[in-house]
């Protein structure tokens, strides 16, 4: 899945909350060019900076501040590449493999 390229919700929080980008990288332990990369949606954010930003914005989850295929390496970073990439695609294909098998009561 690609990164959408255009602004995220996690900008209106910011506003709402009167924060500055300055304010929530400290929180996120992160810098200001990496916020507004993230509120453009040019970056995924990691899991640590999920957590950071709903701890943040308690009680709101971070699918609020983001699209959902921003989060698509929410649970499993970092993202994959070359090698483990392919053995991760063969693992689910054989996955799907033994569940169509399952129920088609092979």
């Amino acid at each position: 899945m690609a990164l959408p390229h255009r602004p995220q919700r996690l900008r209106r929080f910011i506003r709402y909350y009167e924060l500055t980008y300055a304010e929530v990288a400290e929180k996120l332990g992160t810098n200001v060019p990496r916020i507004a990369n993230l509120i453009k949606g040019h970056v995924y954010p990691t899991p640590e900076e999920c957590d950071a930003l709903e701890a943040l914005f308690f009680p709101l989850p971070a699918h609020n501040f983001f699209e959902e295929s921003m989060l698509e390496y929410r649970y499993n970073w970092p993202p994959l590449r070359g090698v483990a990439l392919v053995k991760a695609e063969l693992e689910r294909a054989q996955a799907q493999l033994d569940t169509d098998r399952h129920e088609a009561g092979e």
